[in-house]
């Protein structure tokens, strides 16, 4: 048994690294050297990973266009392999490869797309919520109880913060329509990604609610979140304000729990 999970560690160190020692465990024929058997083997394991980026980045591959697609996941593959079992997780640095290895003026561009369609992806794929909390239940909480309330948000909930109309141009990708001019902002734009019941919404944020959303996320109660907030809004709006957020958070669906500890 431990001959054989050796000959299956060889095998798989030649698949992802290129590791020449499983030659010595495969027989040449006049017809076949080692080398071409396993090739075929090496070529095949990569064009699966490439059909299976595409369909993750179908937007980034539709933009580069199948064959600088096809470079860029080969490269990509050299210095991110995969090492989990599941094809799920093969495309999770991509945007980092991008970023500190990818030499184009269209990086940064880029590097957005792929984290954009990657955040739709996991947000698809994130666990399911068995309970969400209902908007009656706003009504419930004791009026004391409101400055210690804190929030618990569902798992499939992501968000990024994106400086070019990555959203629009996925979009007419995934409609098959004509591609928009890209276009850069002079400040990035936060984007809500999350899934309801099997479809995946998103939004852009104004930058009260986006700094709302991540202090709710990371733990902050009510008052906290209502005192940060005197940055943007009048005290006398303030609360109402946060209780706008939450009663659109809770019509999103994102929360599962309101407690006050």
């Amino acid at each position: 048994m431990s001959h054989l999970r050796d000959l299956q560690l060889r095998f798989q160190d030649y698949l992802v690294d290129g590791s020449e020692a499983i030659e010595a465990d495969i027989v040449s024929t006049d017809n076949a050297l080692a080398e071409h058997r396993l090739g075929t083997y090496y070529n095949a394991y990569r064009i699966r990973l490439i059909d299976a980026l595409a369909t993750d980045f179908s937007a980034l591959q539709q933009y580069l266009g199948r064959e600088a697609f096809e470079n860029l996941i080969l490269d990509y593959l050299h210095h991110y392999p995969s090492t989990r079992p599941s094809v799920r997780w093969v495309g999770r640095h991509l945007s980092d490869y991008l970023q500190q290895h990818y030499d184009s003026e269209d990086a940064e561009f880029l590097r957005e797309l792929a984290q954009y369609e990657w955040a739709q992806a996991s947000v698809f794929d994130a666990a399911a919520s068995d309970q969400l909390v209902q908007l009656e239940y706003m009504a419930q909480v004791p009026v004391e109880t409101w400055p210690e309330l804190r929030f618990t948000f569902k798992p499939a909930i992501e968000w990024v913060d994106l400086y070019w109309n990555v959203p629009q141009i996925e979009q007419t990708c995934d409609r098959d329509e004509a591609m928009p001019d890209k276009q850069r902002a002079e400040f990035p734009q936060r984007w809500l990604l999350w899934r309801r019941e099997f479809k995946t919404h998103w939004r852009s944020l104004e930058v009260h609610e986006a700094w709302a959303l991540e202090q709710a996320f990371n733990g902050a109660n009510f008052a906290d979140i209502c005192e940060g907030l005197l940055e943007w809004v009048d005290a006398e709006q303030v609360a109402l304000t946060a209780a706008g957020f939450l009663k659109q958070w809770i019509s999103d669906q994102l929360l599962t729990r309101l407690h006050d500890s």
